[in-house]
């Protein structure tokens, strides 16, 4: 009688679960559908795949002009750009062949997954094993971040970037050496976001005789390039005229977008060039600074040092808050850990008003300085409370 009640409840609650997941798609639909959530660049992204799946020039403004303006009927009196590198559309071709209202609702839903997914992959890589109520928090945090949500609503191709880099440490932990290569190719949607971290990764490997890992990412990269020549084979010849014409003065919130924003200087743009040796030095201590140590800190420091990221590109900070949250669970120190919850709780008020304000994208240059700071102080700490206990 008692196995007989506990099968039923099983698929009590298994219809429980099928019935609030389709009620979940079904909303998700009708917000996707009538509203435009999920859309802003993802009308550049769509419209240049679209073109490429057709064998046309994916970077061309008049050929995008046509699509989102006369096909799409965007009503915008602007033409939408995709200027990332053209491995973008190899991951984004499934879309092509689906309606834009359509794609919108799957790119959405696949946004979603990704960072539920890396979040708990992250969950796992950095948090104590067993402690629900600190994964809980982290997971509810990662959804309500604000550059999550905004990134969400442009229906960004940023999570990808985060995807890649989360999969890749987690892939290594398991051994799986080819396959954490092989995800290292969804960095190259924006490989200036991850360039540091992926670096270190490839070192990594080789330090451990892991060439695998490296035959993963080249085999993954060749895939790529072979779907590129099946449908448009003279797509290098459309990166070269793309990338003659991108701009690259952008102000974004970098510390070098916030130089040249108040012309004080173009160069700092470049700082990230300094940081190169870095991941080398990191790599050399692995005896003492762990792997998930490691990429932590190269992501919180390439986000504000890098050539441009957007707002919304400060997603990946996740990885290092994800270590921020691992250092404050060993100090063990209960007043502490309220202070910064306030203080971390106040940091995202603050961002949520300022997007509330439409400031200008500059404007968010301080978020990853803030994330730069509780990072070095909890790490502090703990270094502190390590020497003393020695």
């Amino acid at each position: 009688m008692k196995a007989i009640n506990r099968k039923t409840l099983q698929w009590l609650l298994l219809s429980l679960m099928l019935f609030i997941g389709i009620v979940f798609l079904l909303l998700l639909w009708n917000v996707t559908s009538t509203t435009t959530v999920g859309e802003s660049d993802l009308i550049g992204y769509w419209s240049a795949t679209y073109l490429f799946h057709n064998g046309q020039n994916p970077y061309d403004p008049k050929l995008l002009d046509f699509v989102q303006h006369v096909q799409m009927q965007t009503g915008l009196n602007y033409t939408i750009m995709a200027w990332n590198p053209p491995f973008l559309f190899v991951f984004l071709l499934p879309l092509a062949w689906l309606p834009f209202s359509t794609a919108k609702f799957a790119m959405l839903l696949m946004n979603l997954i990704i960072v539920l997914a890396a979040s708990l992959m992250l969950s796992r890589l950095y948090l104590p094993t067993g402690n629900m109520r600190l994964t809980l928090i982290y997971l509810l945090l990662a959804i309500s971040l604000p550059q999550v949500i905004s990134g969400l609503y442009m229906g960004q191709v940023t999570f990808f970037v985060f995807l890649g880099l989360v999969s890749s440490m987690a892939l290594i932990k398991k051994g799986q050496w080819f396959w954490a290569g092989a995800v290292l190719v969804l960095t190259s949607i924006k490989p200036h976001m991850a360039i540091l971290a992926v670096i270190y990764l490839l070192i990594h490997m080789a330090q451990h005789r892991q060439y695998k890992g490296w035959l993963g990412l080249i085999s993954a990269s060749i895939v790529c390039v072979l779907i590129l020549f099946a449908f448009r084979f003279s797509w290098i010849h459309d990166l070269l005229g793309e990338t003659a014409i991108a701009p690259v003065n952008w102000a974004t919130p970098t510390i070098g977008g916030l130089l040249s924003y108040l012309h004080i200087s173009e160069y700092g743009r470049y700082l990230i060039v300094l940081l190169l040796p870095l991941p080398f030095l990191l790599a050399r201590y692995q005896a003492t600074v762990s792997m998930e140590f490691s990429v932590a800190l190269l992501t919180l420091v390439t986000v504000p040092t890098t050539f441009f990221g957007w707002s919304y590109d400060q997603t990946i900070l996740l990885i290092p808050i994800a270590m921020i949250f691992n250092l404050t669970s060993r100090l063990n120190n209960k007043s502490f850990n309220f202070w910064l919850a306030m203080t971390i709780t106040a940091a995202i008020a603050l961002n949520y008003w300022q997007r509330l304000l439409n400031t200008n994208d500059v404007y968010y240059f301080w978020v990853p300085l803030f994330w730069c700071l509780i990072f070095g102080l909890t790490w502090y700490l703990h270094s502190t409370k390590s020497k003393t206990h020695d």
